[in-house]
């Protein structure tokens, strides 16, 4: 500020001492006829005027180039000074594409990491209700040891009564060790998920959708199409496979048996995509469909199942009763067309906790107990069945 005050009045005071001799010597040169160059004198005081005005420019720009850096580099360095600016505007934006592409690549990164999290977290889901049904299983392995024990304490119990609780026991040993070795399955996935590599057992399900009835030929080619599209998009996200690709494989005949099945179905048909191999990143995802009727097979509050448990008087213990009624609602509800578990055969599972309370309250009723088996909520052809026990009185 201060120095900018300096150089203004330098410049005024100068500029007006030269405008004041150049005034005087125009002025003499005016009076006393003085001629230069041989000029004229009205002449030889123009040139004086024009000579002093020169000066006040010259002076002008010489006082502010020796005090002033910026107007040295106006007057002397601009072609330089602009280089310099294309220069740093090239930084700039090669920096501002940098900042860009990191960006996009941070935005990528938080896309994989949130795909990755939701993988890991849908096996944790199917992880839990695999244990669940584990848990299941060994609770009604569990009544079924505790009424193997009864029935060998029991002199009097009769050896088929003894063999079919062998029976029993062997197939809620080998269920468990099924469910045993889907948990495990379920465990490695979510390790495979977080290398990098996912496995599809043989005959899992990929995915499922309902079709609507009457579809013509041409609607049932492209709603088939449509399907293994999603499939296609599930296996790539499930699998951890970035891009547009196609990684599923139908063979065509399997394909075309397909259409056969769902054109001008009269209801609803329920579509299960399922895996024909294990498949692991990197390789073709062989699948095929599995079709059938999509019905409501029980409204919520039905009754799906009820007996007498004296009915089941080839049993000695309430446990081997209760879990005979157990599988004879199985066998009721796969009948009406519900949809089995693929791993356990099981339409449904009922709580440990609700097991064993059924049975102290079948035992509390004795042998007319009467066993109603209630859906808790509507059921599908897909399932699960899901009920509660009513132990009543005759």
């Amino acid at each position: 500020m201060i120095d900018g005050i300096i150089t203004f009045l330098v410049l005024t005071v100068t500029g007006g001492v030269i405008a004041f001799i150049g005034d005087k010597l125009g002025s003499k040169v005016g009076k006393r006829r003085i001629s230069l160059w041989g000029l004229r004198p009205k002449h030889t005081s123009i040139v004086v005027t024009i000579i002093t005005g020169m000066l006040i420019a010259l002076l002008t720009i010489g006082v502010m180039s020796i005090l002033s850096d910026n107007v040295r580099v106006a007057l002397f360095g601009m072609d330089e000074l602009r280089q310099k600016m294309a220069m740093l505007t090239t930084q700039v934006e090669h920096k501002t594409e940098e900042l860009e592409r990191g960006k996009t690549m941070l935005a990528a990164k938080n896309r994989e990491y949130e795909e990755m999290s939701e993988r890991v977290r849908e096996t944790g889901r199917a992880l839990a209700r695999a244990e669940e049904q584990q848990q299941y299983m060994q609770a009604q392995l569990a009544v079924v040891e505790s009424a193997y024990r009864k029935a060998q304490a029991d002199v009097t119990a009769s050896a088929e009564e003894i063999q079919e609780l062998e029976r029993t026991k062997t197939e809620l040993t080998d269920a468990i060790g099924r469910l045993n070795d889907e948990a495990e399955r379920l465990r490695t996935d979510i390790t495979a998920i977080r290398e990098g590599q996912v496995m599809f057992r043989v005959g899992e399900v990929i995915s499922s959708a309902v079709v609507k009835e009457g579809l013509s030929h041409d609607d049932t080619v492209k709603v088939l199409a449509s399907i293994l599209n999603d499939t296609n998009r599930i296996l790539l996200k499930r699998l951890g496979v970035e891009g547009e690709q196609e990684v599923v494989r139908i063979l065509p005949e399997t394909f075309d048996e397909a259409v056969d099945a769902v054109e001008g179905r009269t209801v609803p048909g329920l579509v299960r995509v399922v895996s024909v191999g294990n498949i692991v990143v990197g390789e073709p995802a062989w699948v095929e469909f599995l079709i059938f009727d999509n019905r409501m097979t029980y409204h919520k509050g039905d009754i799906v199942f009820d007996k007498y448990m004296d009915e089941y008087d080839q049993y000695r213990s309430v446990e081997m009763k209760v879990l005979a009624f157990l599988r004879d609602v199985n066998t009721r509800a796969r009948g009406q067309g519900v949809l089995p578990d693929p791993i356990t055969g099981n339409v449904g599972q009922l709580d440990g906790q609700e097991l064993f309370t059924t049975i102290r309250e079948a035992e509390r009723v004795g042998e007319r107990a009467h066993l109603t088996a209630v859906a808790t909520e509507d059921i599908y052809t897909e399932g699960p069945v899901k009920i509660r026990i009513i132990v009543s009185r005759d």
